[in-house]
């Protein structure tokens, strides 16, 4: 039945996308989950395609690798991303130049196409709090040179990117920090706001520096390009469905800076779903101004308030992103199940074998789990349920190895002697004497690559493979503890229920 189960499930994960089917995706903050949501529902409204949305992918090189590998067709992308990020081109300062020198070489070098910017610039923004800035006399990045004492918190893009923290350092000489940490998007204006560090890389349009009364220092050095957001389509696909074309057109120069912050601080601060902003806006449109605000000002009354409310709304997605789960738990341990038991015995036979397998399924346990994924999507230049279940199989299988290896390194000397004695082959005492004694270690293995399994799948929403994930990192996106819990509380659940159903198989077969 499981071997069925996971014959199904993989069938799924590597099934062609239907041709009549639009993939949009999005990076992993609310800007773009909302601009996801609105080319998604464009389409939706004024072509007969079907969408289907991947969101949340872990950031720029993901996204860009997708769309390259036909497993996207549109997200938004930025024009100073795409340019210093994707192009590794020096920096343009004029918005026209830049736009146009991105969608040039995009479609030149990938046959991708810009479509006209929507109208507002996301330009990255050096933010500290407006009491500190004020004490200190702070109005541009140039007057935190005159101390070496700030504490940073940045996005994990801004400190690798050209754009970001490297490029900042070297183009404002004498700038340092006394300390620099990672921070999820979600988490970093709480971070500032209640003084856990001293500087953030906030993004212009985030509606959350007016609601915790921030200030954006000038960038004074010109260092930062303009961040012009704008659809990056499959030319293919335009070719294929010019009528994607006109759908989109209607987001042309069409939203604001302020318009931008307001949707941004709908969903960040009021806690309204990105589908409700983007539907606000489309409905507002062309004439959004006021109506706009009176629209998202309703949405956010009309939220649901509590935990139990929010459930209730989105039982219908959450029964999806359990299924989701729990198809990426079942075959990841059940393929693990099926090697690894065999690698147990095999390395209990074979003394030879016995270090370096075991050692490698060790090591392979030390990488850090987003580093894999990201890792095997490059390999497999997929998204989705592929690497994620190939993940899960190699995180699932030391305990299984180890522990079908242990159970079987501790059956009693004299019972192999005494199989042996009867004339049993080797396979008669495996599966007879030695297999049915190891049973309850080699189960405890299975029980606890289970419970492992269904933590590490909740990262596999990074890549596009959906499950519970989904709702935890959107919750940490927008620092909403509702919605981590909406898919934590599920997942724990999951972890100790498929232990209980382990540990009742176990009982029946010994038992039997």
């Amino acid at each position: 039945m499981v071997g069925i189960i996971i014959a199904y499930c993989m069938a799924l994960a590597v099934s062609p996308a239907h041709a009549q089917t639009v993939r949009v995706g999005s990076k992993n903050f609310t800007e773009q989950e909302i601009l996801g949501e609105l080319v998604a529902q464009l389409i939706e409204r004024h072509t007969d395609l079907d969408v289907k949305r991947r969101f949340g992918l872990g950031g720029t090189d993901v996204c860009h690798a997708a769309i390259l590998a036909g497993e996207l067709d549109i997200y938004v992308e930025y024009t100073g991303t795409g340019l210093l990020n994707v192009l590794k081109q020096p920096v343009i300062h004029d918005p026209d130049a830049a736009y146009q020198a991105v969608a040039s070489q995009y479609r030149q070098q990938f046959a991708l196409v810009w479509l006209p910017p929507i109208g507002f610039n996301n330009t990255y923004a050096l933010t500290v709090r407006t009491d500190e800035a004020e004490a200190n006399g702070w109005s541009t990045v140039s007057d935190l040179t005159s101390t070496d004492r700030l504490r940073t918190g940045f996005t994990a893009e801004f400190m690798e990117r050209p754009d970001g923290l490297p490029g900042l350092l070297e183009r404002y000489e004498g700038l340092a920090f006394a300390s620099t940490i990672d921070l999820d998007p979600g988490l970093m204006y709480q971070a500032v706001n209640d003084g856990q560090v001293d500087v953030i890389s906030a993004f212009a349009t985030d509606g959350r520096i007016e609601a915790f009364g921030l200030t954006t220092l000038q960038d004074d050095r010109r260092f930062f390009p303009p961040y012009d957001a704008a659809p990056v389509v499959r030319g293919q696909l335009l070719e294929e469905h010019p009528e994607l074309r006109t759908a989109l057109a209607a987001l042309a120069g069409q939203i604001s800076d302020a318009q931008m912050r307001r949707m941004n601080y709908a969903v960040d601060v009021e806690g309204v779903r990105p589908a409700d902003v983007a539907r606000a806006w489309l409905d507002a449109w062309p004439d959004t101004e006021g109506v706009l605000d009176e629209a998202l000002d309703q949405a956010a009354v009309d939220r649901p308030t509590g935990f139990l409310a929010l459930v209730a709304e989105r039982r219908s997605e959450l029964i999806q992103k359990i299924i989701e789960h729990l198809v990426l738990t079942i075959c990841g341990v059940g393929l693990a199940v099926f090697i690894g038991v065999p690698v147990g015995v095999w390395v209990h036979r074979v003394a030879r074998v016995r270090g370096p397998v075991l050692a490698c399924v060790e090591m392979i346990q030390t990488v850090p789990s987003l580093a894999m994924l990201a890792f095997l999507f490059a390999v497999y230049g997929l998204l989705g349920a592929v690497p994620a279940i190939t993940a899960l199989v190699l995180y699932a299988l030391l305990p299984i190895v180890l522990n079908t290896y242990t159970g079987l390194n501790e059956v009693p000397a004299q019972l192999i002697e005494a199989a042996n004695g009867v004339g049993m082959s080797s396979r008669q005492r495996l599966r007879i004497v030695e297999l049915p004694l190891a049973l309850p270690v080699a189960i405890a293995g299975i029980r606890t690559a289970t419970v492992l399994t269904v933590g590490i799948a909740t990262l596999c929403t990074f890549i596009g493979a959906g499950g519970l994930g989904d709702f935890i990192a959107r919750g940490l996106a927008r620092n909403d503890p509702r919605l981590t819990l909406l898919g934590a509380v599920p997942a724990a659940i999951m972890a100790v229920a498929l232990s209980l159903i382990i540990l009742l198989i176990e009982r029946k077969l010994r038992r039997g």
